[in-house]
């Protein structure tokens, strides 16, 4: 009997220590709001090489800013990502993507899950990484501005002490994945898409290059079955109705280029290559197509597609984009095939009949003369 009732008593030991680690192991995901600020714009400070030694961890070498700016593109923010190129010493300056878009509201929001205020005279432990040589952020709103330190990681790996640089200085308990983003850089937060769209519509696309070929054509998007379409027309030379797939073939070519690579990627060759290979005239003399696309909210955009070239084992083609004639990109890749396809579906809008629907044959006249 005695014996029995020590092993209950283990027993109850034992599953009291197992429900106070899985309790000690669960994830806190209680958060407060720390602050909430409309955003102008995010500098990212690198680590010193001693800090990197001494905690081991990999982020961003060089500074980056993300911006938040009014005035590019028409009824809505228009995010940047803006750093020094090392090879030409100039600073580059792209449009951001979901990247840049997703951590200016997180921080624009900033929910955390502790706070602890460090007395005034008192040293911050070592063992917490954070300090003058750790990662830093800096925020800025209107004449606003507010300091973060990346200090150490967690052993579960989802939070983070942050400390909060200021007249009064706070320790605080973060997700990590905000600040685990800085451990890429730049190129992980620009657009990749070459054109974005949301709710808007392509409302025309004009086309014109060094062999001759120019066409422009418009689109009234409509309903049918609850699936929406685009109708499009051909407005350059003879005004037809395009047979569906002429149209849809450019729009989709178009809506589908995407990044390949950055000229400051490893496999990219440089900005002094791409600024040779795509030069950065105001006209486009040196391009061989040019492509301007009205979204239908009123913004313009205008592609200049350049040289093939080679890099490395692929085939890429140059590509320069101007958003509303006030914002021009420094040059991206596009897979080189990408341009042979627009330029083969503009090259069919231009020799493209008219839509020819067959006449009506009225009815027979059936009755007999007596």
């Amino acid at each position: 009997m005695r014996n029995k009732l020590y092993l209950l008593g283990l027993v109850v030991v034992l599953l009291f220590l197992a429900f106070f680690l899985v309790e000690k192991t669960k994830e806190d995901t209680t958060e407060i709001e720390y602050w909430k600020l409309s955003l102008d714009r995010i500098e990212y400070y690198p680590p010193s090489e001693q800090w990197i030694e001494k905690t081991g961890e990999k982020f961003y070498s060089k500074p980056f800013t993300i911006s938040v700016k009014e005035g590019i593109r028409k009824g809505e923010k228009f995010f940047t990502v803006l750093n020094k190129d090392t090879e030409t010493g100039k600073e580059i300056e792209y449009e951001g993507g979901y990247n840049s878009e997703n951590t200016v509201r997180d921080f624009g929001t900033y929910r955390v899950k502790g706070t602890e205020e460090v007395l005034e005279g008192v040293q911050i432990k070592e063992s917490l990484q954070v300090g003058e040589d750790s990662p830093k952020l800096v925020f800025y709103s209107g004449n606003i501005s507010k300091t973060l330190r990346i200090g150490k990681k967690h052993s579960l790996g989802s939070t983070r002490v942050i400390l909060h640089e200021g007249p009064i200085r706070n320790i605080l308990t973060s997700s990590s994945y905000l600040f685990d983003r800085f451990q890429k850089g730049p190129q992980d937060f620009r657009q990749k898409s070459i054109l974005t769209l949301n709710k808007e519509y392509v409302k025309e696309i004009s086309y014109v290059d060094e062999n001759g070929t120019s066409i422009r054509i418009d689109n009234t998007p409509f309903e049918s079955n609850s699936i929406k379409k685009n109708f499009w027309r051909r407005l350059s030379g003879e005004i037809i109705l395009l047979e569906p797939k002429f149209g849809e073939d450019l729009y989709r070519y178009m809506t589908g280029l995407k990044v390949e690579t950055f000229p400051d990627d490893e496999n990219g060759a440089g900005f002094g290559i791409g600024n040779i290979l795509a030069p950065g005239a105001e006209k486009s003399e040196f391009s061989l197509a040019s492509v301007k696309v009205l979204i239908s909210d009123g913004n313009e955009i205008v592609y200049r597609f350049h040289k093939e070239t080679s890099i490395g084992d692929k085939k890429l083609t140059p590509v320069i984009r101007i958003i509303n004639s006030n914002f021009k990109e420094p040059p991206v890749y596009v897979v080189a095939n990408a341009f042979t396809q627009i330029q083969a579906a503009a090259t069919a809008i231009k020799n493209a009949k008219a839509i020819v629907k067959p006449a009506k044959t009225k009815p027979g006249n059936t009755s007999r003369k007596k």
